[in-house]
């Protein structure tokens, strides 16, 4: 049985692994390929291409959105690519080296070739190699904390990632100080986001604001377990669960009010039924008087 591969491959470089990270070196693969075959120069001369949320989704379909602009943000700063958000929630990808003309004939992208590997030498004795300097292994363990500067923000809000923080404030334009600044406001506040959990309780402000809107307490207590299992299934973040609670709690409140009126009205009319006027209908009194009328031969009345 014959296998066919379903679709065209993505190219890696190891080189490029090595000093980027391995899914950096797909993904810039990837951008590099799209840029080439749909890109035009900008302002500066340099290649981009502008790509809707969906187009930037299925390049990198196997991952989900969270990688893919984990990913991105790391290539922003490590300075190979810059991304920012336009109208519409389009998306600009920029290269910060121009493409070679040779390279766009081809599909694949060109990366500044590994230097030749020196000859290997056979020792007569086992050398013992000399661990690196602690100025090497700083550097190395700061590259890696650059590259891992946290999950970018999801869309709903998201403008797009910020750049390295090494770049001088002269160098800075005004739109990238602001891109900067939403864009830190946007991950303080995705901090203060959390999740439902079991053994959630309401505060105690929300607790002694019922009775304000004429609720007693054991009706809301009775409604916090629902209440928990739902949004437990929901998975979703909020910054206040009081304000969701609050306002579960007077919708039910609000329904069974409803309940109970039409409640009290259905008894208020079956009592009346059960006691309504039991006098003869008249109806029945001029047929029975009509019927004596036409029976002449009764003489009785």
């Amino acid at each position: 049985m014959s296998f066919r591969f379903p679709e065209k491959p993505v190219l890696f470089y190891p080189s490029l692994a090595r000093t980027a990270g391995s899914d950096e070196a797909i993904l810039l693969a990837i951008y590099h390929d799209y840029i080439q075959m749909h890109g035009l120069p900008d302002k500066s001369g340099l290649p981009s291409a502008v790509l809707s949320r969906t187009e930037w989704l299925s390049l990198a379909g196997f991952w989900d959105e969270e990688k893919l602009a984990m990913v991105t943000s790391s290539l922003v700063s490590q300075g190979y690519i810059q991304a920012s958000f336009g109208h519409g929630r389009a998306i600009k990808l920029v290269l910060q080296t121009p493409i070679d003309q040779h390279s766009a004939a081809s599909s694949s992208p060109v990366f500044p070739d590994e230097p030749p590997a020196p000859p290997v030498t056979v020792q007569e004795l086992p050398v013992v190699e000399q661990p690196p300097e602690r100025s090497e292994i700083s550097r190395r363990v700061h590259q890696a904390q650059i590259r891992r500067p946290g999950p970018a923000p999801t869309f709903g809000g998201s403008i797009g990632w910020s750049k390295s923080r090494q770049v001088t404030p002269s160098r800075e334009t005004t739109a990238e100080n602001d891109f900067a600044s939403r864009l830190n406001e946007i991950e303080q506040k995705n901090q203060k986001l959390h999740t439902m959990f079991l053994g959630w309780r309401p505060s105690q402000m929300l607790l002694d604001m019922l009775p304000r809107h004429s609720i007693p307490q054991p009706f809301a207590e009775g409604l916090l377990d629902e209440f928990i299992l739902y949004w437990l299934d929901k998975d979703r973040k909020e910054s206040n669960w009081d304000q969701k609670f609050l306002a579960w709690v007077k919708r039910e409140w609000v329904n069974q009010q409803t309940r109970d009126a039409r409640k009290q009205r259905a008894e208020e009319a079956n009592k009346g039924v059960n006691h309504e006027n039991t006098r003869p209908d008249n109806r029945e009194k001029r047929q029975r008087v009509t019927a004596a009328i036409m029976d002449i031969k009764d003489t009785d009345w």
